[in-house]
């Protein structure tokens, strides 16, 4: 049996076990109800169909079918297939504030790292203290990563107080649009 056949069997077997336990018959008889010899391209196959009139007369009525396609090998087929288009709106977010290349706590430009937690969430287990600089920063941003400097990723992975000076929101959204007009 090769791997086509293969996959034609389980797909039609999930299909009739399905409707057999959907209808409460056996499987046996879901042939029996819904099976029929479907001509195509003068060529006989077997396969299932459901007809479902429409209410009004005039309509065709709804016609679903299972089989009816060779599964042959054809060596002179052509394929038509196109890769998939992949629709960007430009860079993304990240690899803009990678690009704008600063530390978002202090605002330094030196030896700049990704910071990153594995949820959101995290940021808010802190219970009756309050929060680090850092992680006010992550929830103000919305962002599970920041940027920092090599100074205070070190402060932030040892638990150290950051003690200089931070810059604000509004500085860091504003160095991010003088960055981007440069690429």
């Amino acid at each position: 049996m090769n791997a086509l056949g293969k996959l034609k069997w389980v797909m039609e077997t999930s299909l009739t076990k399905t409707l057999a336990s959907k209808h409460k018959i056996s499987v046996t008889k879901v042939y029996e109800k819904y099976g029929v010899k479907l001509l195509i391209n003068g060529k006989e196959y077997k396969g299932l169909q459901v007809i479902q009139p429409k209410p009004d007369e005039s309509k065709k009525p709804l016609v679903a079918t299972w089989g009816g396609v060779s599964l042959k090998w054809d060596i002179e087929a052509t394929v038509n297939d196109q890769p998939p288009r992949i629709h960007t709106q430009g860079r993304s977010e990240l690899v803009q504030r990678l690009l704008a290349d600063f530390c978002e706590l202090c605002g330094s430009d030196k030896d700049v790292e990704v910071h990153h937690v594995r949820a959101m969430k995290k940021l808010h287990e802190y219970p009756g203290r309050p929060k680090p600089p850092h992680v006010v920063r992550m929830i103000a941003l919305r962002r599970k990563t920041l940027l920092h400097c090599k100074r205070c990723h070190e402060a932030i992975e040892h638990g150290l107080p950051i003690t200089w000076p931070l810059i604000s929101l509004d500085e860091i959204k504003e160095r991010r649009k003088r960055s981007m007009a440069q690429y």
